[in-house]
């Protein structure tokens, strides 16, 4: 399934496409089992419901429209195979206590916000354990414990002391471990008291859940269907109440699926061109596995107060028969588009974190990365997208990808059936940015810094023909700035290095091999085709050119 690498012990993906996962790194989570294989979309479809994304967020809206009204037809569609997007690269922390901290909600929103968001963690993890429960899913789900623990001495009176009041009015059962002796054995070399422990947390197998999942959807209800390697292209609402026009998607192939309700579980909406990218920030995290013998680390979750933060987890290891398991490690969180050529330094400096916090770590076995859309304000955004009357999203994960994008799923659910969710309001995407606005000018004053490349010169070799096999660049033509990647038979191809969303220049990823905007986070496997929104478009829609080795030039 996977090739190695020619600087690293680590199995990569460099042979597969966007379509198989998002990025050139491969998880451990999609090296560990093969996905189930669904139909591509061949002629035009209508139903009741339409989900667009087949990740965390799609697959789960789908299951619930489903149990909610068996009688719906319910269509799933994702332009790559099942989990080939971003959740296909989480470290699945089903975590309760919140990423960003319940005293910043409280601070920001106040005490019943607190609470509301506290519960519908809760109510997520919930729904993960009855699901597995009932439909008897194999996914290694667990309830475990999980400890926020202080980077520096000063974090103790900054951070743990507002947290462990605030969660705990939030409605968190979390426990202030005050002495050495009340500490788990690892990690180590972190400050030696005032450690939050918080007990039912959760962790499982992202695609083993998911997979399962899609399976049930098309054998145990008779009106679900899925397609895959379907990449929807045009998305319409026609935005009347009483649903008398047409809501429906055009794939590139020229299918159209016709639905009364849509919902896009693209990680982030790709039917909007401005307004949720001006309330989010697309940032990279970078996750590495190291073997470690079974038992010696407390199985938890465990999270940091450094800036960014750095996380852990352990998991089985399916893919030895010896007596070790996995220490997941992740962090060094950096903007989309940013720190491209440093990736080295980028793992080496999480690596030195892995072992210093746990010596025992073993031989590194994975390392990957991921993308993650940071809320300025901290809340996901979840139901009716802005301007829409039929289309809903779920996006703005926040770091915990898997919790909020099931809790996403459970609000749209309600909002599309017409049901009170306690919810819709606090995560409402119409919501405005006034708790944080020095936040949402600061994070799009540094988006728009990226326009500035269109002045710069080239990244690669003054000469095109220099590039080496496997690599890619930004090569400036004249006046205009192109995408170059230089394929391993010696293929060059070259396409516009514009991005099609908001028009800015592309900046080549050499650890994922491809392209990405560092403008609002979109991103093109390294034939130019979408993988990442809020694109839809590829860059070669805008110009394509492919040099054949010692042949002249053709144009596709």
């Amino acid at each position: 399934m996977s090739t190695a690498h020619s600087n690293s012990s680590v199995p990569r993906i460099d042979d597969k496409d966007g379509t198989y996962s998002s990025g050139c790194t491969l998880s451990y989570w999609l090296d560990s089992l093969e996905r189930p294989k669904f139909p591509k979309l061949m002629e035009n479809k209508t139903c009741d419901f339409l989900v667009v994304g087949a990740g965390i967020s799609g697959i789960t809206t789908a299951y619930c429209l489903a149990e909610h009204d068996p009688s719906k037809q319910i269509i799933l569609i994702d332009d790559g195979e099942i989990c080939s997007g971003e959740t296909g690269r989480t470290t699945a922390h089903l975590q309760i206590e919140y990423d960003d901290h319940y005293y910043v909600i409280e601070h920001m929103f106040g005490e019943e916000v607190a609470r509301l968001v506290c519960r519908s963690n809760h109510e997520a993890v919930n729904f993960i354990e009855q699901v597995v429960k009932k439909e008897n899913i194999d996914c290694e789900f667990e309830r475990l414990p999980g400890y926020l623990i202080p980077a520096k001495e000063s974090h103790v009176k900054d951070i743990i002391d507002k947290e462990f009041k605030a969660s705990s009015k939030a409605g968190m059962t979390v426990e202030l471990l005050d002495a050495e002796s009340k500490k788990p054995i690892y990690p180590t070399n972190y400050p030696q008291s005032h450690w939050l422990r918080f007990p039912n947390q959760g962790q499982f197998h992202p695609l083993k859940y998911l997979c399962t999942l899609c399976q049930i959807l098309t054998k145990k209800f008779q009106n679900v269907q899925i397609f895959t390697n379907s990449h929807v292209l045009e998305i319409n609402d026609d935005n009347k109440d009483d649903g008398t026009g047409e809501v429906y998607v055009v794939t590139s192939d020229g299918k159209r699926v016709d639905c009364k309700k849509m919902v896009l579980a693209t990680y982030v909406p790709v039917n909007d061109r401005v307004t949720m990218y001006t309330k989010m920030a697309e940032c990279r995290t970078y996750a590495m596995a190291f073997e470690v013998d079974k038992g010696v680390i407390e199985r938890a979750l465990y999270w940091d107060t450094d800036e960014p933060y750095n996380y852990h987890r352990l998991t089985s290891d399916d893919k030895s028969n010896s007596s070790k398991e996995l220490l997941i490690v992740g962090g060094k969180d950096n903007l989309v588009g940013h720190n491209l050529s440093s990736y080295e330094e980028t793992y080496n400096a999480l690596e030195a974190i892995a072992r210093d916090k746990f010596p025992i770590a073993g031989k590194l076995r994975y390392r990957w990365s991921g993308q993650v859309a940071e809320p300025i304000d901290t809340l996901p955004f979840h139901g009716l997208n802005p301007g829409n009357k039929n289309i809903y999203i779920i996006t703005g994960d926040s770091g915990t990808g898997i919790t909020n994008g099931t809790i996403g799923a459970l609000v749209c659910r309600d909002l599309l059936f017409g049901c009170d969710n306690p919810y819709a309001k606090i995560y409402d995407p119409s919501r405005l940015m006034i708790k944080n606005p020095f936040g949402y000018i600061k994070h799009n004053l540094e988006a728009s810094a990226a326009l500035f490349d269109y002045v710069t010169p080239g990244t690669g070799p003054s000469d095109i023909e220099d590039l080496k096999l496997g690599e890619g660049c930004i090569f400036r033509e004249g006046l205009q700035k192109l995408a170059v990647y230089k394929d391993t038979d010696g293929t060059i191809y070259k396409f516009s290095a514009v991005c099609p969303h908001m028009k800015a220049l592309v900046r080549y990823n050499p650890l994922e091999k491809t392209f990405d905007c560092p403008f609002h986070g979109s991103r093109f496997d390294r034939y130019g085709k979408p993988i990442n929104g809020p694109t839809k478009h590829g860059l070669t829609d805008g110009y394509c050119e492919i040099i054949r080795p010692k042949s002249s030039a053709s144009l596709k």
